[in-house]
């Protein structure tokens, strides 16, 4: 399913999308790792593995971290933020990979990392990563390979632009209530 379609209307407009996310985490990726590294994002059907060194992306979870914040244009839309934490999957295959998820690691927690993403249209800033690990990976050749994994957590400030009604003006119209409706003794 594409994400065009994953919209429940077309008034509703999210900002940023996953799409947009994977790419600004990709570029950042492309600027520290390796010439010539792939940076590719996961669970995508019909792609077979790159040739080493690469790395793959996978989003693993959204969690809302706090209560939503909203602004009126006060013509026709209202926007609506919410503050969302989302963890995703690194994963780094071939030689020297443990090397390098030490830098992904290491520049995440930086102003390095800080400072790339203040500089993207993309609002995401770096906030944590779990411990590293190795996971047992087996070609299809039945060769192990070397693989090394983190979690990023990141604070994405996602919008909802939607339509709202306004009211421009407001018909009044003065009624006597004493000779409207006469007091009852």
């Amino acid at each position: 399913m594409d994400e065009s379609s994953s919209n429940a209307t077309d008034h509703y407009v999210i900002s940023p999308t996953e799409s947009e996310i994977y790419t600004a985490i990709r570029a950042w990726l492309l600027e520290i790792l390796p010439s010539g590294m792939r940076v590719i994002q996961g669970q995508q059907n019909r792609q077979a593995a790159p040739r080493d060194p690469f790395a793959v992306m996978t989003i693993i979870g959204r969690e809302r971290i706090a209560t939503n914040g909203w602004t009126y244009d006060g013509t026709s839309t209202r926007t609506v933020t919410e503050q969302v934490r989302i963890t995703m999957q690194i994963s780094l295959f071939g030689p020297a990979s443990s090397n390098q998820m030490q830098l992904v690691t290491a520049l995440w927690r930086d102003m390095q990392a800080v400072d790339y993403f203040r500089n993207q249209s993309v609002p995401v800033c770096p906030l944590t990563t779990s411990t590293t690990r190795q996971l047992g990976f087996i070609t299809g050749e039945r060769q192990y390979e070397d693989c090394w994994s983190v979690d990023l957590s990141m604070q994405v400030n996602l919008t909802v632009t939607m339509p709202q009604q306004f009211a421009t003006s407001i018909p009044v119209t003065l009624i006597e209530v004493d000779t409207t409706y006469r007091p009852t003794e």
